[in-house]
């Protein structure tokens, strides 16, 4: 069985959150699955663009929602905007994809996932 690639896609809304999305990761690796994480992949002078687009290569991208990452994601700004290009690009390519995974974490809106998700509010 070949190890699957998970890409981790979330906001920089704290240093406790980007623990969080660490810790979760690091669980992940020790349990066998492949993770692309900036935090172990992004260093001084790597184009951070390319590592985005190595979402489009993983078998599955979990995609951290926070009210912070949700807004991010909508109004397509920052690496959360680029990343949510990415991953609508791909959605509208296979509307019946099941690569994209909604991991809510914190949501004190009534709207939890990014618009890419579509209406299914989870």
């Amino acid at each position: 069985m070949e190890t699957p690639k998970v890409f981790a896609s979330y906001s920089h809304d704290s240093d406790d959150h980007k623990q969080w999305v660490l810790k979760l990761c690091t669980k992940l690796v020790e349990n066998g699955v492949d993770v692309m994480l900036d935090q172990w992949d992004i260093r001084l002078g790597t184009d951070q663009t390319l590592f985005m687009e190595k979402l489009g290569a993983a078998d599955r991208v979990l995609v951290i929602c926070t009210d912070a990452y949700v807004e991010k994601a909508d109004n397509r700004a920052g690496g959360v905007g680029y990343e949510g290009r990415i991953i609508t690009a791909q959605i509208a390519g296979n509307l019946k994809t099941d690569k994209f995974i909604p991991v809510i974490r914190q949501s004190s809106n009534e709207k939890k996932t990014p618009f890419f998700f579509g209406k299914s509010q989870y």
